[in-house]
């Protein structure tokens, strides 16, 4: 068989050369453009169509993309397909997939707008300044599974690829333009198209390597010097000789960095497709479709033109022929080695070891890699993690070498939420992180509002056992206020409706089971104080207050599964949650009011907390998500009625809700169910629904005959909430507009709000 393929290979070839031969050989031309050089696509496909043949290939930046995909035997509609994919779309914007991530070693989210990594001589402006606006991590096992078999087959040679290729990068630092043809092809691919500030350089022999663009956005020049073609067909996307959108940041950028090629395009020797696709943004490539459809078109109208320069044919059953052939000669990935270089010894040696293979395997499948890289960047360490592939064709397998990019161990952070109630309040972050076989992760938080005041510590060190597993201890300390009403910009008569305070301290094991799920097994002591009006009903009697305090141990068992793509404003993904918990200790109760006894108990009681979550994809831009939950105690009633509706388990669908004191929506037993819409008008503008149903087991009621309480009716007082809200995404954070009604006496309530509303972790909450 091999034989045969081999003569088929021969027999194409000699079809390839005498076809060419009869009419000279053709070079095709690809210039930057970013999305927009989408359009190449649509004329290659144009050219296959009519029969063109394509024997060599320069690009630059998307033009290098589109050539290194063809000159590596993609056709037309698998390049296509991949700009289509969700694969395509995440490392093209600096998404990660949830699913590839590590759930137990990704980082809590907290209000912060800003983050910064310093190291102990972090005092430039470098150390806070990103490399990048879209995140290079998912780009690396991109390239990696794109191009790397590719450039094995070619032993680094690009003239032994399907298509001869030479792609155009830019040397900053001495001012030019560098013309690639050997090496890594997915190295080379990724340095044409690194536009500055967008996406992060990669070094050659240790200089950052930066947008051919800069230099060569046509490299007609390249061709003809490196292949002098008899025959050119250059296909130019870039912008057009106008001033840039005063509106439009990317289209200035570009401007300033692109300069101009003033080598001439050889009319006499083929023809100059010019595609105008200024309505069309460098990151626009969502609109795939719209821009390769007038790349087609574009295509087809100069086929004539074509034709009247070239006379060569490349038949298309020749092609895939010789396509067919090229693409069985490629070699699996079969990985038996693995280095790293760029951290500390340590560090080195921890990522290394995330990329052992299974017991009793010599070697790592692609599959298996792509795990171990998405295990390695999970933590948040890694500012950047380059894979080079090196191919050994003495027993066919690859090595990979890569070069990690360590973030600094000290961060800083700062954030918060504005809102025109009164839950707006700052936030501050400080932490220390280390990468190694016990990674250390402190960190120090702290909320400082009109509402809230909050301060968290945390001290976790992670194993690196076979699930990776955890210790972690937690301090808390807060204080919360709830108010009476919640209107949109309103004066607050009192502001010390309820008051409530907590602080305890935590120790738990976590282990993750499977890549998206963790088991925690925790233990802790609080202190939980409430303080209220004697009289919930009537405020401004101003009769008193009680006090209500707990001194509680917890035992707890967690388990979470978690695909949501965001943990505040998710609109795709799922999760699942079950949490098993016994309470047992002291409560003291107290009042102003000398006609109210004081009285004290012990209480213990256990509860589950069970709940789902997912959204449903409906549409591009729709997603509706469903869930349910159902908290189930054995926790008794208190002294009196006040007491025993404020320490009640709450439902706060949404942050405007949160610190509204709603005693509808207060129970020791209830289950919920929710819907949430969710559509996408565009990238930053979404707008978003909330409508839950709440349905106590047995409504919390007070006597008649006395200030206790005692339980109503099962399952006979469901109320609701519903809210709309319209979001705009903002570099740092979002702004958002919202209305809101509850039932149960409670209404309409209207606000705006900027940044993300995140609390420190409460002591009996989920």
């Amino acid at each position: 068989m091999r034989r045969i393929g081999l003569l088929l290979l021969f027999i194409a070839a000699f079809f390839h050369v005498y076809a060419s031969s009869s009419g000279g050989k053709v070079g095709l031309v690809l210039s930057g453009g970013g999305a927009k050089g989408i359009a190449h696509i649509g004329v290659i496909q144009a050219l296959e169509d009519n029969d063109i043949p394509i024997d060599y290939i320069t690009g630059t930046s998307v033009g290098a993309i589109v050539g290194g995909l063809y000159a590596s035997g993609f056709t037309p509609a698998e390049m296509l397909a991949l700009i289509a994919s969700p694969g395509f779309a995440e490392w093209s914007t600096g998404q990660i997939d949830p699913d590839y991530l590590y759930y137990f070693l990704s980082q809590e989210q907290t209000p912060s707008l800003v983050r910064i990594n310093l190291g102990k001589d972090s005092t430039s402006i470098k150390s806070v300044l990103p490399m990048s606006l879209i995140n290079p991590i998912p780009m690396n096992m991109a390239f990696l599974d794109i191009y790397s078999r590719y450039t094995a087959q070619c032993g680094g040679d690009f003239d032994r690829l399907f298509v001869p290729f030479r792609c155009v990068t830019s040397d900053v630092y001495a001012k030019h333009k560098v013309v690639l043809g050997k090496g890594s092809l997915a190295d080379a691919v990724r340095m044409s198209m690194s536009f500055p500030m967008v996406f992060e350089p990669i070094e050659l022999d240790g200089v950052p390597m930066y947008d051919g663009g800069i230099y060569d956005n046509y490299p007609v020049d390249v061709m003809v010097d490196e292949f002098d073609p008899p025959k050119l067909i250059g296909v130019n996307v870039g912008s057009k000789d106008a001033p840039p959108s005063s509106r439009n940041p990317m289209s200035q950028l570009e401007e300033m960095i692109m300069q101009p090629n003033p080598y001439p395009f050889p009319d006499d020797r083929g023809v100059n497709i010019r595609i105008d696709l200024d309505e069309f943004g460098l990151l626009d490539f969502g609109k795939y479709q719209q821009i390769y459809d007038i790349g087609y078109r574009r295509g087809l109208e100069m086929i004539d033109s074509i034709r009247m320069k070239i006379k060569s044919v490349a038949p298309r059953d020749e092609v895939r022929l010789r396509r067919d052939a090229f693409k069985k000669a490629t070699p699996k990935m079969k990985i038996s080695q693995v280095n790293v270089t760029g951290g500390t010894e340590a560090e080195n040696a921890y990522l290394k070891s995330l990329f052992t293979p299974p017991k009793g395997e010599k070697t790592l499948t692609f599959d298996q890699a792509r795990d171990a890289y998405y295990r390695a960047i999970s933590s948040d360490k890694l500012q950047n993690f380059v894979p080079t592939p090196v191919y050994n064709p003495a027993d066919s397998t690859f090595t990979l070498n890569y070069k990690a990019v360590v973030k600094e161990n000290y961060t800083v952070g700062i954030g918060g939420y504005v809102s025109s109630s009164t839950n707006s309040m700052l936030f501050f972050h400080t932490g220390y992180n280390t990468l190694s076989f016990k990674s250390l992760n402190a960190n120090i938080n702290g909320w400082l509002g009109q509402s809230y005041l909050a301060g968290q510590g945390e001290f976790k060190v992670y194993y690196n056992t076979r699930r990776p597993s955890s210790l972690t201890l937690r301090v808390v300390g807060s204080q919360l206020k709830y108010h009476e009403t919640e209107k949109l910009f309103y004066e607050i008569k009192e502001p010390d409706f309820i008051r409530r305070s907590e602080f305890f301290a935590q120790g738990f094991l976590t282990i993750g089971p499977t890549l998206r799920s963790r088991l925690d097994i925790q233990l802790g002591w609080g202190h939980l104080t409430d303080r209220y009006h004697s009289d919930l009903g009537d405020v401004t009697t101003l009769a008193g207050r009680d006090k209500g305090v707990f001194n509680l141990w917890q035992a707890a068992l967690k388990w979470e599964h978690n695909t949501l793509d965001d943990t505040a404003l998710p609109s795709a993904g799922s999760r699942i949650h079950a949490i098993a918990m016994g309470v047992t200790g002291k409560y003291r109760y107290t009042s102003d009011n000398p006609l109210k006894p004081g009285a004290g108990c012990n209480v213990n009681w256990v509860q589950l907390d069970m709940g789902a979550h997912h959204y449903w994809q409906l549409g591009r831009r729709l997603a509706i998500g469903t869930g349910a939950r159902a908290l189930l105690s054995t926790r008794k009633l208190l002294p009196t009625y006040e007491a025993s509706i404020v320490a009640a388990e709450a439902l706060h669908p949404t942050p405007a809700s949160y610190n509204l004191f709603t005693r509808a929506l207060r129970a020791n037993s209830f289950a919920t169910v929710s819907v949430e819409p969710v559509w996408k008008l565009s990238d930053s503008f979404q707008v978003r629904g909330a409508f839950d149903g709440f349905l106590p087991l047995r409504q919390i009621q007070p006597d008649t005959d006395g200030p206790g309480a005692h339980y109503g009716r099962w399952l006979s007082d469901p109320e609701f909430f519903g809210e709309l809200q319209l979001r705009f995404k903002l570099p740092l954070g979002s702004v958002s507009a919202y209305g809101n009604y509850t039932t149960g006496g409670v209404g309409w309530n209207f606000g705006i709000s900027i940044g993300t509303y995140i609390l420190a972790p409460r002591f009996l909450g989920n």
